[in-house]
């Protein structure tokens, strides 16, 4: 395994030596870093691809480690050292997709590197990310999953930012994005959990014999209130449908057109056609069979947002990721829902004031908590 010679090293920005918090988020697609003097008023921010190509992998024993996340974290710091000059990072906080344990992503199902065997692809995979930093700029480094750094930013920057005494606040945060994520700060503190994982309640049961969930189970409520919900969910009913040509509704109209000749169009091109955006576009045109999935999504979340609300018994639920932000008619109909299922005061539910770039604000509300103890 050959790894790229990164040393600490201090920075210097316009001139003069600057004390500076660095955020990373972490996606399956992408990863944002930002800088941030230690207010977490922001100075730099870069995007770039999540690199899967490295082939700074080993194997211990039954599991696979894969090093060229935490080489690319590093690199993109010192890249960003090159390019605004000198400044000495004093934290680092790291915002990820779970699972996560003991400073490390574990088999996280939107990461898979290139680079492992096939045979080896059902092994454990392992992700160092805590241990790999600290060391490389001899600071503290936290990692958090994206919904518990979400609610912290709220609590920082966002809902909480003009309270003053963080310990009276109760928040809850939703994320209905490609899956259905909370974290949640209670009692001033944040709830983690033995692992960090605290908060998959998107894996609420709500449907018996539904629809299987990407975590293996059947009936979640992120198997039907997720941008992958919603397009497993019209994809079973469209496989329902006795006669296609006759009976597609109207976001599957586009793949029949499309096709060399309509009635040369596939099953399997209507299926491949299908996206979020495309099922809300019909639902608005009364399309019976979007409008079906988008009352599960409805139904899915009210359910979540009702065990949100009984579990922690926020003051309020902040609502973010691609869905939701995309389409924010649905939080209407779900808090509706989810007062419908209540057995506490109903917290209340909006949209989060922090828009996509909250897990970012997260990840400088870890480095910033990281300075604070």
């Amino acid at each position: 395994m050959e790894e790229p010679d990164i040393t600490a090293c201090g920075f210097r920005y316009n001139g003069d030596m600057i004390d500076v918090i660095a955020g990373f988020d972490i996606g399956g697609t992408k990863i944002a870093l930002v800088l941030a003097e230690l207010s977490g008023a922001v100075i730099h921010r870069v995007v770039e691809p999540t690199d899967t190509t490295s082939v700074a992998i080993e194997v211990k024993n039954d599991t696979v480690i894969y090093h060229g996340l935490a080489i690319q974290l590093q690199r993109m710091l010192h890249e960003a050292a090159s390019e605004l000059g000198e400044m000495d990072i004093r934290a680092i906080g790291i915002v990820s997709a779970g699972p996560i344990r003991e400073g490390a992503l574990w088999n996280p199902t939107n990461i898979v590197p290139e680079g492992i065997a096939p045979s080896r692809r059902t092994q454990r995979r392992v992700m160092p990310l805590v241990e790999p930093l600290s060391g490389a700029f001899h600071c503290p480094v936290s990692l958090l999953n994206d919904c518990s750094a979400a609610v912290l930013a709220e609590v920082m920057f966002g809902v909480g930012k003009e309270v003053t005494d963080k310990s009276t606040l109760h928040l809850a945060y939703a994320t209905i994005s490609t899956g259905f994520g909370v974290g949640a700060w209670i009692d001033g503190r944040l709830i983690l959990g033995k692992d960090g994982n605290a908060g998959e309640l998107g894996h609420v049961y709500v449907r018996k014999d539904g629809l299987m969930c990407g975590c293996g189970n059947r009936g979640c409520a992120e198997a039907y209130c997720s941008g992958t919900g919603i397009v497993k969910n019209a994809h079973a009913l469209l496989q329902e449908l006795p006669d296609l040509q006759r009976d597609a509704p109207e976001f599957c109209r586009l793949a029949l057109d499309d096709a060399p000749t309509s009635s040369g169009a596939s099953l399997s091109d209507v299926l491949s056609s299908i996206t979020p955006m495309r099922v809300f576009e019909a639902a608005a045109a009364n399309d019976p069979l979007a409008r079906t999935v988008i009352d599960d999504v409805i139904f899915a979340g009210g359910i979540a947002l009702a065990a949100i609300a009984c579990a922690y018994d926020p003051q309020c639920i902040s609502v973010g990721g691609g869905i939701a932000l995309a389409h924010p008619e649905i939080l209407g109909p779900i808090e509706h829902e989810m007062r419908s299922h209540l057995n506490v005061r109903a917290p209340e539910v909006r949209l989060t004031p922090l828009g996509s770039r909250v897990t970012e604000f997260g990840a400088l509300a870890i480095a910033q908590s990281l300075l604070a103890h």
